[in-house]
């Protein structure tokens, strides 16, 4: 009978461990960032886990965005919009050990690569 729940106890530790890897990007980080042809930048970005997606919340200044990510990988993917919806745009995270590294996209924007660490 103890082997038997030792046994349990592994499975499910086990089966837990990629529930567990996806929050890896959760958290409230402060951002730096460069907007090519317009330059640096600095700010708040939320991460949070909402069952197999995130929700996503950026405070540049006065302005905030908003978007949603799914992981795949070591590999956060958002799409992400100011309030008003004026555009739409697309940023990449990749987990280093302390931290985040970005590349982002404005659809009708700069033909350039933003980027932005956590």
């Amino acid at each position: 009978m103890r082997k038997l729940a030792l046994v349990a106890a592994l499975l499910l530790l086990i089966l837990a461990l990629p529930l567990s890897a996806k929050s890896a990007f959760s958290g409230v980080y402060s951002i730096k960032g460069n907007n090519p042809g317009v330059g640096a930048y600095t700010g708040t970005l939320t991460i949070s886990p909402r069952g197999e997606i995130y929700d996503v919340l950026w405070v540049v200044g006065a302005v905030k965005y908003g978007g949603v990510g799914v992981v795949n990988g070591d590999t956060l993917s958002v799409a992400y919009a100011p309030p008003d919806y004026k555009f739409m745009g697309v940023v990449s995270y990749t987990a280093r050990p302390n931290g985040l590294d970005g590349k982002w996209a404005v659809y009708g924007g700069q033909a350039k690569v933003g980027t932005e660490t956590a």
